[in-house]
């Protein structure tokens, strides 16, 4: 009986001293729990560099939370964001946690090193805080790259593309702005890959983006070689790509008379010539240009000069041909073929060619006549009175 008695005084008191020490503990605690967090609360950041922390803060029942900012480094500069506004308080009613931002600006002179800032969240029940650490590291040089795949090109004149890759070798997400450098009245675009309008591309830490430059030349333009610089702004220094073009140049050339009109007459037993123009229409200079002709059977065609030895992009040249037909030709049309051929262009015309009867035939025919005339008035003088 004794026994049982002691054991049942000693649960009595430990079932006060439990009573007891939950009547200690504040009501709040037992109500509600207050939970602030980020995901990633430790970050290593690069003076200059912005350190972001997406925040979750949550509460048993709906309620406001006050957010303040108790520890930021002396010259640094630390703001609440949230719905596209600055912000200094949470309501943490409805079926998903209010969406918060901490975004911390890293001075660009600040020392290498560790550093926290220290965000508390307030109820009007609870407190509660979060330790944020930051590691300051120094930029290495080259820690942003711009890089082509195939930095020289070499093609004629026509559009040229390059891909190149943008490498962010950074702590932090940076927003880098595209320019270009070319030569005059050249247009060259430099852009992110599969997009046609967009200036800028987003790079994360440690990412890299695809970036397509295109280049035009200019109408005209002359064989040789043309530099171009692509240069990434925005991070901690640019970074840039030197790309070069060779433009070989096309060709391209024109054969037509001087009058620009494809007929020509010619008489028997005689020649004629015909002022023929050769033009080079490329932007590469053309050469060893050699001039044929294609003539009915018995006819002749001889050109001055035969060989054009080298004609500049938009230079012309006259050549004159002179065209013979057969001395038994008959009159009528005929087709004469002219071909200007180069080493890598030519241009051919048809020539539609008249040919007249020689004149010496009438007047042969016109002096046997006179002749056959002298001769009956002679005969009609002498014999006509008998």
């Amino acid at each position: 009986m004794l026994h049982g008695l002691r054991v049942k005084r000693r649960a009595a008191w430990l079932a006060i001293s439990l009573v007891g020490m939950l009547a200690a503990l504040p009501p709040a605690t037992m109500a509600q729990g207050l939970v602030i967090s980020t995901a990633y609360p430790s970050v290593t950041v690069d003076p200059g560099g912005t350190a972001t922390f997406p925040l979750l803060i949550t509460t048993d029942t709906p309620e406001r939370v006050d957010l303040t900012l108790t520890q930021v480094p002396e010259g640094w500069d630390a703001r609440l964001r949230g719905g596209g506004s600055s912000i200094s308080a949470v309501f943490t009613g409805g079926t998903e946690p209010p969406e918060a931002t901490l975004e911390v600006d890293v001075p660009t002179d600040v020392a290498p090193g560790a550093q926290q800032v220290i965000l508390e969240a307030r109820t009007a029940t609870q407190t509660g805080q979060l330790t944020l650490d930051i590691l300051v590291e120094e930029v290495e040089a080259g820690s942003v790259s711009l890089t082509a795949d195939f930095p020289d090109l070499r093609g004629e004149a026509g559009d040229f593309r390059f891909d190149l890759e943008l490498a962010n070798d950074t702590h932090q997400e940076i927003t880098f702005t595209l320019e270009t450098d070319a030569p005059q009245g050249w247009r060259v675009q430099a852009r992110p890959s599969g997009e046609e309008q967009a200036a800028t591309t987003i790079v994360a830490a440690g990412g890299s983006a695809q970036i397509q430059v295109t280049a035009t030349p200019p109408f005209g333009v002359e064989a040789g070689q043309y530099p171009i610089t692509v240069s990434a702004l925005g991070g901690p220094q640019p970074a840039s790509a030197e790309l070069t073009i060779e433009v070989t140049g096309d060709s391209s050339l024109t054969l037509t008379t001087s009058d620009e009109r494809l007929n020509a007459r010619v008489t028997v037993g005689s020649s004629s010539t015909i002022p023929l123009v050769v033009t080079n229409d490329g932007s590469a200079p053309l050469s060893n240009i050699s001039l044929t002709g294609t003539p009915p059977r018995g006819w002749s065609i001889e050109f001055a000069p035969q060989t054009i030895a080298e004609l500049a992009p938009g230079a012309p040249e006259t050549v004159e041909a002179t065209l013979r037909a057969a001395d038994d030709a008959i009159a009528g049309d005929y087709q004469v073929s002219v071909r200007a051929a180069a080493d890598d262009a030519n241009d051919s015309l048809e020539l539609r060619t008249t040919v007249e009867a020689s004149p010496i035939g009438g007047f042969i025919g016109l002096g046997l006549l006179a002749l056959v005339a002298v001769g009956l008035l002679f005969v009609f003088r002498r014999y006509g009175r008998r």
